[in-house]
């Protein structure tokens, strides 16, 4: 696939990242021991992260940056509330581009070789940062773009008589990958559903699936498994049917050893059927509409649900893992990270993400790090050591 670039004015397409000499390696224990949370502009604590031994250490990123939506959002308490952090852009969307760019690239050095990306945008700039991704992280690398429920917001769209738009009711993830040949588990969610029938012919084309059951060859279209496996599960069923007939088939199923498969053909019905055992899991798809994506508990006017995070940090990392989030917020990444066992980056320059997320993360192991006014070489001093 040919590379993908996007210009916008004032756009010199190089890295912006100083590629300085390493200043010291943190200590191996550091690096697997210790929860970092910086109160600092990302891109000085990612050139810091690079710069002291971190390139190629953390395994997951999410990411939930401006969306360029030229607002403000706010910290409610009681009857007050204090600007969060403002989205709003003086300039054109050149401006949000130059802001982006440089920091996806320090997230690419970041990542592990076989870590994982999540960028959470919705419709303003998703279109823009996809190409943008395309780019540093290779199409190859493009997994999947999610489809998440935006928060709960009254319909007022019934008050009018026309309308210029349909309600935005969703928000996306970009998710990509360090390289493509990583693989995850199935990413496997409680669903329950009943046994039952479904047609055994398919519509997909291939004339090596085109065989003869039940005194039937299908002239187009195929039947869904290899003629071995079919003529198996036809006679299981004939079994069940001379023997077994007092069970119910998921009984019979399940005192079998829960593996064989079953066919049957129906009078008055054209094809033949194959039986789905009942499910307690399936395997996810990218349209996650069954779980809250944003939450209203600390007042902070972005704060997203920990069920979205859980899903992401339980599904694509393991235990022991690195995770970071450089726009970190009210701090939910964060909390799931330490709640799952995840060792954890976090950074945010609002002063007010900083104290929801220093609050919500009372009683977990972490350093607090603020960037210094004047900085040295390393250019951050310690606050506290929080435990």
């Amino acid at each position: 696939m040919p590379d993908v670039r996007l210009n916008w004015r004032s756009n010199d397409q190089k890295e912006k990242l100083e590629s300085r000499k390493q200043i010291k390696d943190f200590p191996n224990d550091v690096l697997r021991n210790t929860n970092l949370l910086f109160y600092s502009d990302n891109l000085d604590v990612m050139d810091h992260l690079i710069n002291t031994g971190f390139s190629r250490k953390i395994d997951l990123i999410y990411i939930d940056p401006p969306f360029y939506s030229n607002e403000n959002y706010f910290l409610r308490r009681k009857n007050t509330q204090s600007i969060g952090f403002s989205d709003i852009w003086k300039g054109r969307i050149s401006e949000y581009l130059e802001m982006i760019y440089p920091r996806l690239c320090a997230m690419h050095r970041l990542l592990s070789k076989s870590g994982s990306i999540f960028v959470h945008l919705d419709w303003h700039v998703v279109h823009y940062v996809k190409v943008i991704m395309d780019e540093i992280f290779k199409p190859e690398n493009f997994r999947n773009e999610i489809i998440i429920k935006r928060g709960r917001r009254k319909n007022l769209l019934y008050q009018f008589k026309s309308l210029d738009r349909m309600h935005n009711s969703n928000d996306s993830i970009l998710w990509y990958s360090k390289s493509p040949e990583t693989r995850y588990p199935p990413p496997l969610v409680e669903y329950a559903s009943a046994s039952k029938w479904m047609g055994f012919w398919s519509n997909v084309d291939r004339p090596t699936l085109r065989y003869e059951i039940f005194g039937i060859v299908p002239e187009r279209g195929q039947w869904k498994w290899s003629k071995a496996r079919a003529s198996k599960a036809i006679r299981n069923y004939h079994v069940y049917q001379r023997k077994h007939r007092f069970l119910s088939l998921d009984e019979y199923w399940s005192q079998t050893g829960r593996t064989l498969e079953f066919i049957r053909k129906r009078k008055g019905v054209k094809y033949p059927e194959y039986w789905i055992p009942a499910k307690s899991h399936k395997i996810l798809d990218n349209i996650w509409t069954d779980i809250e994506t944003y939450d209203y508990s600390t007042g902070y006017g972005t704060e997203k649900h920990v069920e979205l995070l859980q899903r992401i940090i339980g599904k694509f990392s393991r235990p022991g893992n690195t995770v970071a989030d450089f726009f970190c917020g009210s701090g939910t990444s964060l909390l799931v990270a330490s709640r799952m066992n995840r060792h954890w980056i976090g950074c945010d320059s609002s002063s007010l993400a900083m104290k929801v997320s220093r609050k919500r993360l009372r009683g977990y192991n972490y350093r607090f790090l603020i960037r210094k006014a004047k900085p040295s070489r390393q250019g951050f001093r310690q606050a506290v050591s929080i435990s």
